[in-house]
């Protein structure tokens, strides 16, 4: 592993208005071959970061960073930088809502994810099947007529078609049953073992650490704890102030 991350978000200043940010000078690192959890309140800019990251919101100081594929290449400064641009540099996007074409089958959601790399999509798609046996047997399927973790691993299975190095994921969880919230963790673990590093923002908290190699706990926009998923998960602090009387049973 290279001790230079592999993504760097440095003191990043956020937010969607003019003179209101949302993110306060917040800070992450993610290295190879890690899944990085952020937690936090509502409002704490958990979402925030992941769209400055990927450019769309403005950061209005601080700077991101992204380390380049091989040892010749310097690292790219991508503060700002449009999301197709990005997407080419090897950063995927997962949104938390709409995030698959309703109308269009599984196949043809996973020709979109590979539209700057049109001639990759049959390989693409046999890999992505490889990791996600349910697509190749929905492939004809329209998206809008699956279940909702389904629909989710359509819209994972979509920012692979352009072989990411890095994957945002925007609270993947959201909105599913316990089971198929369960069966979404156990996708992200898969994605990252098959050598993608992963950023995701979870409001699920004590499950995302439970997956995570490390998470940053976001409270107004900064850096209020760190750690590795278990050490979070013991602390008294974070048990306190963010995972209540759930997680407290959990580590007793």
């Amino acid at each position: 592993m290279s001790d230079t991350p592999l993504l760097r978000a440095s003191e990043v200043v956020a937010g969607y208005v003019p003179e209101v940010n949302i993110l306060n000078g917040c800070s992450v690192d993610l290295y190879d071959s890690e899944l990085v959890g952020i937690i936090g309140p509502n409002g704490a800019g958990k979402s925030t970061m992941l769209k400055a990251i990927f450019g769309l919101i403005p950061v209005r100081s601080g700077e991101v960073t992204l380390r380049g594929s091989d040892s010749d290449t310097p690292t790219v400064d991508i503060t700002d930088m449009k999301a197709h641009r990005l997407v080419k540099q090897g950063v995927g996007f997962v949104p938390q809502t709409e995030n698959v074409f309703s109308t269009l089958t599984v196949k043809e959601n996973m020709e979109m994810g590979a539209f700057l790399e049109p001639d990759m999509v049959e390989e693409r798609f046999e890999r992505v099947c490889e990791l996600f046996p349910r697509l190749g047997e929905r492939a004809g399927q329209t998206a809008g007529s699956l279940s909702g973790g389904e629909r989710q691993m359509v819209a994972m299975g979509r920012a692979l078609m352009m072989d990411p190095r890095v994957l945002l994921l925007d609270e993947p969880s959201a909105g599913l049953s316990p089971a198929f919230q369960d069966e979404v963790f156990v996708n992200c673990r898969r994605i990252n073992s098959a050598g993608v590093s992963i950023l995701m923002v979870e409001q699920n908290a004590r499950r995302c650490l439970q997956v995570a190699d490390r998470a940053y706990v976001l409270d107004q926009g900064v850096d209020a704890y760190t750690g590795s998923g278990k050490e979070l998960l013991e602390d008294p602090k974070v048990i306190e102030l963010y995972l209540g009387t759930l997680a407290r049973g959990l580590v007793d």
